[in-house]
């Protein structure tokens, strides 16, 4: 913190927003304390929770040295997050949410990176998407050419799993709005990007795991349109975004329009999809042969069988 001498602050402090987390967050906080690394604090940031999840993170791993700060009143998880950096000592805030774990040596390669290179305020690990037994369930893949290029083509980010400079976090922050949540961490990426374009830390990083109850589990489409549409405009209505967008607009919001095909699909909007499949390869055609079109396909081929043994069902 401000006044402190930097020979006396941590490395890192881990930043564990939670909210009725009780039988994931202990899992979390073990997998911290997994980690045998000494140059660390834990900040639990607990957002007003109606179970136990408060006394579990204050008892759950008692070798583990954890501050819980509880919230007054519920509020966004933005809140929580922004709270737990404000009240950071460590060089570098390290987010993770309570239901996702790191793996082994995640402290110790993101130590052995700023070694490297003193010089790096922000970058970050590989995640993993487990379902709740640990398989994979799909490996986010950072893409290719610029980091600028790489951002405005999503999020390989996530939460869990980036390390921000404490002073380069607090200049930018997570928005607090309600609309934005899910998508607050490409928000607050990508301003932070404009600043300070981020590495990518080798070997392993953090697990995230797949659960009915995540927010981006249970998102309607209609909502992630809405969501798409502020973010897209307030960032490009920033003129330091603006700046670092440009080049990659068209891409930036065919990203979007193809995300809410897949997700309009997976919920049986099957008309709502195309169209948003078509606007977002007028708007970057090399979207047509992608991955993540062909994981669409099937999602339609899935929908147009099931419509098909609906109506065989109901012949007479």
């Amino acid at each position: 913190m401000p006044g402190e001498p930097a020979t006396d602050r941590p490395l890192f402090t881990v930043v564990v927003p939670t909210f009725n987390r009780e039988a994931h967050i202990g899992r979390c906080l073990a997998s911290v304390d997994a980690q045998g690394f000494d140059s660390l604090e834990v900040v639990v940031v607990d957002n007003a929770s109606t179970d136990d999840t408060v006394n579990v993170a204050r008892t759950c791993v008692p070798s583990l040295d954890v501050r819980v700060l509880v919230n007054d009143t519920n509020r966004e998880r933005s809140f929580s997050r922004n709270r737990g950096a404000r009240e950071a000592r460590g060089r570098y805030v390290v987010f993770l949410d309570s239901d996702d774990v790191l793996e082994p040596g995640a402290l110790a390669g993101a130590a052995d990176h700023v070694a490297a290179d003193p010089s790096r305020r922000f970058f970050f690990q590989l995640l993993r998407i487990v379902d709740e037994a640990g398989a994979t369930v799909y490996r986010p893949r950072v893409g290719r050419g610029s980091m600028a290029r790489v951002l405005a083509e999503g999020n390989p980010l996530s939460c869990s799993g980036v390390y921000v400079d404490r002073e380069l976090f607090l200049r930018h922050r997570f928005d607090e709005r309600a609309e934005l949540v899910a998508s607050e961490d490409w928000h607050c990426w990508l301003r932070v990007a404009a600043e300070e374009s981020p590495t990518v830390c080798p070997g392993v990083g953090a697990l995230l795991v797949d659960h009915a109850g995540r927010t981006m589990a249970v998102d309607p489409w209609s909502v992630a349109e809405r969501r798409f549409a502020l973010l897209a405009d307030d960032l490009l209505g920033r003129p330091e975004m603006v700046r670092f967008l440009t080049p990659h607009r068209r891409l930036f919001l065919a990203t979007q329009d193809h995300y809410v095909a897949v997700k309009a699909a997976g919920q049986g909007a099957f008309g709502v999809s195309v169209s948003r499949f078509l606007r977002s390869v007028r708007r970057w055609p090399p979207l047509l042969a992608s991955r993540r079109t062909l994981h669409l396909v099937r999602l339609w081929l899935r929908l147009l069988g099931g419509v098909g043994r609906a109506r065989r069902r109901r012949r007479p």
